[in-house]
């Protein structure tokens, strides 16, 4: 599939619904925001919402009844990581969820996503104010309450 000839047509039919269009693929993780087994998305975004285009693997053409879009103001920080060929942006909520988007780089083909990636980002950072996650526990702010209740249940077993 040549990317980009895939999104000027899109573009032409009118069928994207965001900006800075980017390939990427969600895989099924933990962070409770994305549960559905992986699957290619086109990942764009415009007016305060992330919007997740989902395209079919054999012929990759969309699938609109399994879009989705996520609001931007959910999320409070976001962290990048980069392998070889591959790179990762996750975004986490104040609530603990997050959603891993990984997406191709390094090659010809992959360098507008790689591209509209960053600009993804910084507009994350400058117009929404999410900060990237440096690692370090804030131990006050807390993570809302998540898993009180299962500690709990430690503390109460630890007691007896």
């Amino acid at each position: 599939m040549d990317r980009q000839a895939y999104l000027m047509d899109m573009r032409t039919q009118g069928k994207l619904k965001g900006m800075k269009p980017c390939f990427v693929f969600l895989k099924n993780n933990i962070g409770r925001i994305y549960n559905e087994g992986q699957s290619d998305f086109i990942l764009s975004s415009k007016g305060g919402k992330l919007y997740f285009q989902k395209i079919s693997a054999i012929l990759h053409v969309l699938k609109p009844k399994s879009d989705f879009e996520l609001p931007i103001s959910r999320f409070q920080t976001y962290s990048f990581e980069r392998k070889s060929y591959a790179a990762k942006l996750t975004l986490f909520d104040k609530h603990g969820f997050f959603i891993e988007i990984w997406y191709q780089t390094g090659l010809k083909e992959t360098y507008s996503t790689e591209v509209n990636i960053a600009r993804i980002i910084k507009e994350l950072e400058e117009d929404y104010g999410i900060k990237k996650d440096d690692g370090v526990i804030n131990e006050t702010e807390g993570n809302d309450k998540c898993g009180e209740e299962s500690n709990k249940e430690v503390r109460s077993t630890e007691e007896k």
